[in-house]
């Protein structure tokens, strides 16, 4: 049964680095905000969504443009509090998230002046966008703001997929039109996000998405896996289809999800494409980084998560809450967990570049001697292969190593969404709305 002790050892790393996200909450900032930092990036988190995506973990409200100003105020407050917090670091990267940050085309340069009016100039500004808004002069505006690197949410070319399964009007030939012109705009960077083991989605509709992708150049590629949790759309529906199916339905088969995974790797792999994370791949690895892999970043913006000092922080998602905190001159964190250091942790986190240094082996085996067990079980089971100063994950461990980090993801995932359900009722005694009903109010 080495198949089945392989898969509880993978099993058994995940767990543990999941388990070591806990959050609590915030009673005083010293104890999650360190004095200094000397170096670290900002991940702004815009709250507007274009439309609820049936899967999304954290969706975002309807736009409207006086929100979106007042947004920007408070945002100008937040980063002159972690500017005076944190000692005004140097900030080596802007990440632009969502929500749906391209319907704020206009508004980007003046966010991107913010954060240097508070620290410097970030060497690289990057962005997520949805394929649907980017036009000529939203592209042209992208450009004036400063941004060289975008991330681009197209999940799959498959009109039917895209129509019944994420609620997508948009056509392939638009896709495919809108990324041509992406590609001659003047971005250092392109990357497209697709999705793998969606419902009626198949290893060679999957193959079919890569194979657009790469004849289009993008220089990334990142694939995620559909992740059913508890509390989204798409779950609900699913467990609907799965009830009326029967009791033998599967709502997802983890057999034909590595499947899928091994077609991304088999269909990127001869079109030059080196993996950057397990999830991610690219023809300069080196010249990105995904929004949440920065080793420290700081958080801006209603639900934003960042990575301060040794803590994993979440931001309130009330806005009533967000912006009294910043009124009374607070950072709005509502949220956090301390990393818990230790080897075992640091292992499988290094493992998902696909491959771990044979001098970090070293050193984590000298924190903790079951590293060095660990490596040699990997070996024996397949799971390693030797390659100059790296041991690199084999094809059979990225498959479990990708079942291992989607188990990871949806840990982590779920314990904030609690935090965020928690933060959004606190004024709901006082019969204010909801999060996703509230607007924003200016700071006086």
């Amino acid at each position: 049964m080495p198949l089945d002790l392989t898969q509880r050892y993978v099993n058994k790393l995940a767990q543990r680095v999941a388990d070591s996200v806990s959050f609590e909450k915030v009673a005083r900032i010293e104890d999650v905000i360190p004095e200094r930092i000397e170096r670290t990036a900002i991940n702004v988190r815009i709250p507007f969504c274009a439309f609820k995506c049936s899967y999304c973990a954290l969706p975002g409200q309807s736009y409207d443009e006086r929100q979106a100003n007042i947004f920007l105020v408070a945002v100008q407050e937040e980063l002159r509090l972690y500017a005076q917090y944190l000692h005004k670091p140097k900030i080596e990267r802007l990440y632009i998230s969502g929500g749906t940050p391209s319907l704020m085309h206009d508004k980007l340069e003046i966010l991107a002046s913010l954060v240097e009016e508070q620290f410097n100039k970030p060497p690289t500004i990057a962005m997520e966008a949805s394929p649907a808004d980017l036009t000529p002069e939203v592209l042209e505006n992208l450009r004036k703001a400063g941004i060289s690197q975008i991330s681009i949410g197209v999940q799959t070319f498959d009109e039917a997929v895209l129509r019944k399964q994420l609620g997508r009007n948009i056509t392939k030939e638009r896709m495919v039109e809108t990324l041509r012109q992406v590609m001659s705009s003047g971005f250092d960077y392109v990357n497209i996000d697709l999705m793998f083991s969606l419902p009626g989605q198949t290893k060679e509709s999957l193959a079919r998405d890569l194979e657009i992708a790469a004849d289009l150049g993008v220089h990334g590629i990142s694939t995620y896996p559909l992740m059913l949790l508890e509390y989204t759309q798409m779950t609900k529906r699913v467990r609907r289809e799965v009830a009326v199916k029967g009791n033998d339905a599967s709502i997802q088969d983890p057999g034909q999800e590595r499947e899928q995974y091994q077609q991304i790797l088999d269909s990127l792999r001869p079109h030059g494409y080196k993996m950057r994370a397990i999830w991610s791949f690219s023809k300069r690895p080196e010249a990105y980084e995904g929004p949440y892999e920065h080793s420290q970043f700081v958080g801006i913006g209603p639900r934003a998560w960042g990575m301060v000092g040794n803590c994993l922080t979440l931001n309130t998602s009330n806005v009533f809450d967000y912006l009294a905190r910043l009124e009374e001159g607070f950072l709005p964190l509502y949220a956090y967990s301390s990393i818990r250091a230790h080897a075992t942790g640091s292992f499988a986190r290094c493992l998902y570049r696909g491959k771990i240094s044979k001098a970090e082996v070293r050193g984590l085996g000298e924190e903790d001697a079951k590293i060095s067990r660990y490596v040699h079980l990997m070996r024996l089971l397949g799971l390693v292969r030797d390659e100059g100063d790296h041991l690199v994950l084999t094809d059979k461990a990225l498959a479990l190593g990708s079942s291992a980090t989607k188990k990871i993801a949806m840990a982590t995932l779920e314990k904030t969404n609690a935090m965020i359900r928690e933060s959004a009722s606190l004024y709901s005694e006082e019969g204010q709305a909801p999060m996703a009903q509230q607007e924003f109010v200016a700071l006086s």
